[in-house]
C-alpha cells in the first residue's frame, strides 16, 4: 500500500470515528481517533451496502477501506441495502484491537 492510499484509509477512519459517539466510553475529541479505539474491518459480498453501528449510520461499505474506528466495549454492526436482507452482528472488541470480519448478505426475492 502507499503512503499516500495509507493516509487517506486513516482519514477516512478518524472522519467514521466522530460518528460513532454512541458507543461505549467517552467521546474521542472531533476528528481524531484515540489509541484506545478499536479498528474492525467489515468484508460482504454487497460492496455498495450502508453500515451502521449502533444504529446509526456511518458510511457506504465500498468507503470504509481503512476499517471502522469504534471505542472499547460492545457494538451492533449493521449493513443494509434495499436488494438485500440485513446483516447484523454484535461484536465486543477490545482495547486498540484490530479485528477483520465477514458479513454476507442475502439477496431479497422477487
Amino acid at each position: 500500500m502507499t503512503a499516500a492510499r495509507s493516509m487517506r484509509a486513516l482519514s477516512l477512519a478518524v472522519g467514521l470515528a466522530v460518528g460513532l459517539a454512541g458507543g461505549c466510553g467517552p467521546k474521542p475529541p472531533a476528528g481524531r481517533i484515540t489509541r484506545d479505539d478499536a479498528i474492525v474491518l467489515v468484508k460482504s459480498n454487497v460492496r455498495d451496502a450502508q453500515v451502521f453501528v449502533n444504529g446509526r449510520f456511518i458510511t457506504y461499505l465500498h468507503a470504509a477501506g481503512g476499517g471502522i474506528a469504534v471505542t472499547p466495549g460492545v457494538h451492533r454492526f449493521e449493513l443494509r441495502h434495499d436488494d438485500y436482507f440485513s446483516s447484523y452482528l454484535e461484536l465486543r472488541v477490545a482495547r486498540a484491537e484490530r479485528r477483520k470480519v465477514a458479513m454476507d448478505m442475502a439477496p431479497v426475492l422477487p
